[in-house]
């Protein structure tokens, strides 16, 4: 038997809204993106894998911060250390559009049993008797996938690839992201494997019997409330056979409150639905997101934002966002929402209404890459 772990979606580096943790003096969500590979690392060096797989956006962007390298390479290191080989294709988040600009999996090559994919191509990797046909984020992924045959041996055959799928039965893609630049790509071809294992979609999915996504290990937005995170055990036996266990990482609570409808309520009834909400989900150290629709303007005017901010001060963060109505036209307002820059930038994009010659995708990728560009001159001064 082979028992292998398929992991996908770290996101390691990835922060938001404002909250530090104390101990570190580091932005909180990013320090719950170390914590969650940790514990996954952890949990592999007790258990001894024969192998981990992680199928891309082992990162959150393509030039991480020096601390968040620094923390990926003392992992991968635990691993290497304790002989179990690691293979990591490259995903969306990390690949860089523009190839002179260099590939941050590239920093590891050097360790023993660490195995990266990320130029853009199809490869193979063999590890004894398991065979990983490994497909990273390219610019032409579907031409790179029909690359992948399976091999008539008496070991196995795993594909490993990172992007949305389609396949029998889903004539349009289920599980985009509608992330920059994410690719889709078609996997009916790919059959008499004895795994799939894939990364890009952050909720844990069994696509088809031989085909699952591992989802991620810890939540990055309000659509991805529900699941739990974690990663995934795969038991291959020599007969064909397999088990597909569905391992829970411990991960900051993320809640979405039951929106407060305020159509038929009055001023002291809104207010105190507020409070009751805020005080009956217990906020302190949780991620919590609250509705509060048809809300008269002058009732919102009136509101006393001074003690919501007392109420919800012990959340990481604490997002109300109000829904109103004024002269016939629907309105919002969100209070507080502070996001990271690039959040916000998407946030805008998004919401902004821009001539038909513009083009948003394009945009929305040069946006991004000066961004990254910033952060990463920011972060050498």
């Amino acid at each position: 038997m082979k028992k292998i772990y398929h992991l996908a979606d770290t996101h390691i580096g990835y922060s938001a809204y404002r909250k530090i943790d104390e101990a570190t003096g580091l932005n909180q969500r990013e320090v719950d993106t170390y914590e969650a590979f940790k514990q996954f690392v952890d949990y592999a060096l007790k258990e001894k894998p024969d192998v981990i797989l992680h199928a891309g956006d082992l990162f959150d962007s393509v030039r991480p911060t020096n601390r968040a390298i620094s923390f990926v390479l003392s992992q991968i290191i635990r691993l290497s250390e304790a002989g179990i080989p690691f293979v990591v294709i490259s995903g969306n988040h990390e690949t860089p559009r523009l190839k002179e600009t260099g590939n941050v999996l590239s920093l590891f090559e050097h360790i023993p049993h660490v195995h990266l994919v990320y130029e853009n191509k199809y490869e193979l990797v063999e590890i004894d008797d398991l065979k990983v046909h490994a497909v990273p984020h390219c610019d032409d992924i579907e031409s790179e996938k029909k690359k992948i045959r399976s091999c008539d041996n008496n070991g196995f055959n795993i594909a490993l690839l990172h992007a949305s799928v389609l396949c029998a039965g889903l004539p349009t893609p289920r599980f985009m992201m509608h992330d920059f630049n994410e690719q889709v790509v078609n996997i009916d071809d790919l059959t008499n494997f004895d795994y799939i294992a894939l990364g890009h979609f952050h909720r844990c999915t069994k696509v088809r019997e031989d085909a699952y996504y591992a989802g991620s290990t810890e939540r990055f937005s309000f659509n991805e409330v529900y699941g739990k995170r974690g990663f995934l055990e795969v038991r291959l036996r020599q007969d064909g056979g397999k088990e597909v266990i569905s391992h829970e990482l411990r991960t900051r609570e993320m809640v979405d409150l039951e929106p407060i409808i305020c159509s038929s309520l009055d001023e002291h009834e809104i207010k105190n639905a507020i409070k009751h909400r805020i005080l009956e989900c217990n906020p302190k150290e949780k991620v919590v997101r609250l509705k509060v629709q048809d809300i008269p303007t002058h009732i919102y005017h009136s509101l006393d934002f001074d003690d919501m901010k007392r109420l919800t001060r012990s959340a990481v963060h604490f997002e109300i966002k109000y829904e109103f109505r004024k002269n016939n036209e629907s309105f919002s307002a969100e209070h507080p929402a502070f996001r990271s820059l690039h959040t916000e930038f998407d946030h805008f994009i998004r919401k902004y209404t821009i001539g038909a010659q513009i083009n948003k995708t394009k945009l929305k990728e040069l946006g991004l890459k000066y961004m990254q560009e910033w952060e990463k001159d920011s972060e050498e001064e």
